[in-house]
């Protein structure tokens, strides 16, 4: 692997996290240029290297979200093994963790003893709830935060609660909110030449989220359900097309009238619908919105995305998966990657949101476990070749 480009070129990230959160804080700073370092469990690795999807036997978990990184292996449990971690340590900037709450003490690396060992690196822990809450012992996955924070009630579908959003959004979330406090804290070390403790929460972001509907409950006593359905605007919405489904948001008096130019429906050019207050009025929500649905039925999809394109209505066909990955708007920018991947050649991966005018970003597949451990050993720490099969034979890698 050359020498890392971009913003955070120079910097050492030990990613010592399975599964999302802690895989996607670190991957976004290998994007950024950081030289990430994943430390796997022996002989196993990343439980997502054992899940997920697989394709001809392939799988494609770990490799969407370990991009951009060195694979090392350690035995926790091992002397040797925890030496070479205190070792790796010493040497790094930032080490982020999304063990269960009290796992890193157990291992003898809590925060005080890190810390001691290297007083400028930054350690950000993700757990489901965070240290100081009530339930802080209790294991954090996407689909239990979405139910314990109000998210997978408020997120309904036509029968009932869904069990997620689709996408793991929450475990996504948490590991942006650490990325973001890993680069603060990399800012505060220029002033001061120390390092901090970073809690990230699961159950923190899914609160963020709720933005509203937190206030509102506060001073009502009432959850905001008319929130989820579009209704501070109208028409605003999911409409049935001829082919599927559309979004048209078009409930500000301007929209309207331009949703007016392309329809002769009756009903919507009723004179008193030209007014927002008396479209919002609750006896006029599902008589302008049938209508609009009427409207929306009469062409499919795709068509829809031309026409309201032209009057510039926000809105169009509301797509699957296959409909994303035929659109240009898809394979311009980073937004997604092309990388290898052993047994499928060329694969495409989600890519970043992050450009920059006068920065370089580079991007390199996955590794495969445990493929770094002579550079990392023997070149970052300086072992000898005999030291590392010393390791193996002891199993301490």
């Amino acid at each position: 692997m050359s020498a890392n480009k971009g913003p955070l070129a120079g910097i050492r990230v030990l990613d010592l996290g399975r599964h999302i959160s802690c895989p996607t804080c670190t991957m976004t700073l290998g994007d950024l240029g950081a030289e990430v370092i994943k430390v796997e469990k022996s002989g196993w690795g990343d439980d997502t290297r054992h899940s997920g999807e697989f394709v001809d036997g392939v799988n494609l978990y770990y490799p969407t979200e370990n991009r951009n990184k060195k694979s090392v292996t350690i035995n926790f449990r091992s002397e040797q093994g925890k030496e070479l971690l205190t070792e790796l340590i010493r040497k790094s900037d930032v080490l982020v963790e999304n063990f269960r709450f009290g796992t890193m003490e157990k291992m003898g690396f809590s925060w005080e003893k890190v810390h001691e060992i290297n007083p400028k690196l930054i350690m950000a822990s993700i757990s489901g709830y965070g240290k100081g809450s009530p339930y802080q012992d209790r294991p954090g996955f996407d689909s239990i935060m979405s139910a314990v924070s109000g998210i997978m009630d408020l997120n309904q579908a036509d029968d009932g609660p869904r069990i997620t959003g689709g996408i793991w959004f929450i475990d996504i979330m948490a590991g942006m909110w650490t990325t973001i406090a890993v680069l603060a804290a990399l800012r505060k070390r220029e002033q001061t030449g120390l390092g901090q403790y970073i809690d990230t929460a699961m159950y923190d972001s899914c609160i963020y989220s709720l933005n509203t509907y937190i206030p509102y409950y506060d001073k009502t006593n009432r959850i905001a359900r008319e929130a989820t359905r579009n209704a501070y605007d109208v028409p605003s919405g999911r409409f049935r097309s001829k082919d599927g489904f559309v979004i048209c948001l078009a409930g500000t008096d301007g929209l309207y009238e331009r949703l007016l130019q392309i329809t002769d429906d009756p009903t919507l050019h009723r004179p008193e619908f030209r007014d927002h207050d008396v479209r919002l009025q609750p006896e006029n929500f599902d008589i302008i919105n049938s209508a609009v649905e009427r409207v929306m039925q009469t062409k499919t999809g795709d068509e829809w995305d031309d026409i309201f394109a032209k009057v510039g209505i926000p809105g169009g066909k509301i797509k699957d998966v296959s409909d994303v990955m035929k659109s240009p708007a898809t394979f311009v920018r980073n937004t997604t990657l092309k990388l290898d991947v052993p047994g499928l050649g060329e694969v495409t991966f989600p890519g970043t949101p992050l450009n920059f005018s006068d920065e370089e970003l580079e991007f390199t597949p996955a590794p495969e476990l445990g493929e770094h451990n002579e550079e990392i050993y023997c070149g970052l720490l300086g072992l000898s070749k005999e030291e590392l099969d010393n390791l193996v034979k002891e199993k301490a890698i």
